[in-house]
Order: structure tokens, then sequence, then C-alpha cells
């Protein structure tokens, strides 16, 4: 799906605007329930200069305008995917930029300071958001 003029907004936080108008013909219910399920999904392949699993579709609005086209504004959320990072002793850990990293301790002695401390035991990366195909959106 083309649009003729598209107006494009990204902020420091790496949430990101993008208006775009589509001809009448090209909003339709379908369309629309596509729009519906890929609201609050990561990109699954590479997508505007982001790579699978940064980009957060947050939705769509808009409104049909008197030239018979429509004014759509999507909107989406970024953060980078992470690789090779290192909690501890744990390394070699990468993470989607929307998934979830956590971590779980436990106490050990540390002999220098006479103490118990916490240590890294084991490291979880968990999806959040399901994955889709972005070029559904047709912009």
């Amino acid at each position: 799906m083309a649009a003729r003029r598209v107006r494009a907004k990204c902020d420091l936080d790496c949430d990101r605007s993008e208006t775009h108008y589509l001809d009448d013909s090209l909003v339709t219910p379908t369309y629309t329930g596509t729009l519906f399920a890929l609201t609050g999904r990561v990109n699954d392949a590479p997508f505007k200069g982001f790579n699978a699993g940064e980009c957060l579709f947050l939705g769509v609005s808009g409104s049909k305008r008197g030239q018979g086209d429509w004014e759509l504004t999507f909107r989406f959320a970024s953060r980078p995917n992470r690789t090779g990072l290192a909690i501890g002793d744990i390394t070699g850990i990468d993470k989607k930029g929307w998934e979830y990293l956590w971590v779980r301790y436990a106490e050990a002695e540390d002999a220098g300071a006479g103490a118990l401390v916490k240590r890294p035991v084991a490291v979880y990366v968990e999806r959040v958001y399901e994955s889709g195909d972005f070029t559904a959106l047709g912009i």
C-alpha cells in the first residue's frame, strides 16, 4: 500500500510517530483488522532501520479527510537489541530490545570482606511481546 506523503517525528526517548496519507480504497475492514492485530507486537524482521525485536507497534490513529483519503498516524517505540552482556561471571547474554532480562541471585561468602553477598547464579531472558510482520502495515 503506497502512501502519497509521509511526515515523521522521532523523539529522543525513541518513541516515533509517522503520518501517512492512504487512499480510501486501501483502508478496508481487512486492513483495519491487520492494524488491530499488529498493535502491541514487535517487528519479526528488519523494519525502517530497526533490527528484528527492536520496534514495538503502539497503534494507529487517524481519520478520513475530505479529499477521500485517510490521514493515519502510526506510533512506534524502539529499544536496541543487546548482545554479549555480562552479569557477574555470567557472560554471552543476548537480549532483544523488548525482551525482559532478570537475574536470580544467591548468597555467597566474600572471604575478603567477611560478609555474605549476593552473586548472580542465573540470567533469564523472557519474551514480553509477540512478534509480527510489519510489512502488513503497508507503510
